[in-house]
C-alpha cells in the first residue's frame, strides 16, 4: 500500500514563491532607496562643479538643446557670473565617462572632474584619469586641448596622456573640448574678461 504525503509543495511551486518573496524584497528596497540615492546623485553632482570652479558659490542651470552636452551652468559669485559649467559624456577605453569642466568667462579652464557612475576604465591605467594628478593639468589652459604621448614636447595648451591609456586621455581632452565648443558658440567667451 502506498503512503501519500500530504503539505509538501511541487518543486516549481516552491521556486515561484521565492521568486515573489524575493521580487518583492528587491521592489520595496528600491522604493524605500531611490530618493536618497537620487540626493547622493546631486550632491555628488553640485561637489563636482564646485570642484571645477572653486571660485563660485552657485550655480544656475541653462537650458541645452544638444544632445552631446547633458547640463550647462552659469557660475555665480555674489550673484555675478564668472563662468560656466557644463557636463558631457565621453565614450573611453572601457566605456561612458563623464567628464564635468569649468570655463572662465574667457575660457580659460579653471577644472575638470571625470567619472560618473558608468565609469570602468582600466584600473591602474586609465582609471588615472580621475585623479588630481591628471585633471589638473588642464587647469589654466584654452581648448582646444591637444593630448601628447610621453617623450614629445607639449605644447601650450596640450596636456600630457596617460602612460599606456591613451585612448582615455584623448576621450577626456574630447569632452573638454565639446563643452568648450558648445560654450563659444552659444554663451560665447568674453575676449580679456
Amino acid at each position: 500500500m502506498r503512503v501519500r504525503r500530504i503539505g509538501r509543495l511541487p518543486g516549481y511551486l516552491a521556486l515561484l514563491i521565492i521568486t515573489l518573496v524575493a521580487a518583492l524584497a528587491l521592489g520595496a528596497t528600491y522604493t524605500l532607496t531611490e530618493e536618497r540615492i537620487f540626493e547622493q546623485s546631486a550632491l555628488a553632482a553640485e561637489k563636482a562643479r564646485f570642484q571645477v570652479m572653486p571660485d563660485a558659490d552657485a550655480f544656475e542651470k541653462i537650458p541645452t538643446e544638444d544632445d552631446q552636452i547633458k547640463e550647462v551652468y552659469q557660475a555665480l559669485k555674489a550673484g555675478e557670473m564668472v563662468g560656466y559649467v557644463a557636463v558631457t559624456d565621453v565614450n573611453g577605453y572601457g566605456g561612458e565617462i563623464e567628464i564635468v569642466a569649468g570655463f572662465t568667462l574667457d575660457g580659460t579652464i579653471t577644472g575638470i572632474s571625470v567619472g560618473g557612475a558608468n565609469f570602468k576604465e582600466t584600473p591602474g591605467l586609465g582609471a588615472k584619469a580621475k585623479e588630481k594628478a591628471f585633471s589638473d593639468r588642464f587647469i589654466g589652459k584654452i581648448a582646444p586641448i591637444g593630448v601628447v604621448k610621453a617623450g614629445k614636447t607639449a605644447g601650450e595648451n596640450d596636456v600630457d596622456a596617460i602612460a599606456s591609456a591613451t585612448i582615455t586621455s584623448n576621450a577626456v581632452a574630447g569632452g573638454v573640448n565639446s563643452i568648450a565648443e558648445y560654450i563659444s558658440k552659444t554663451m560665447i567667451f568674453e575676449e580679456g574678461a
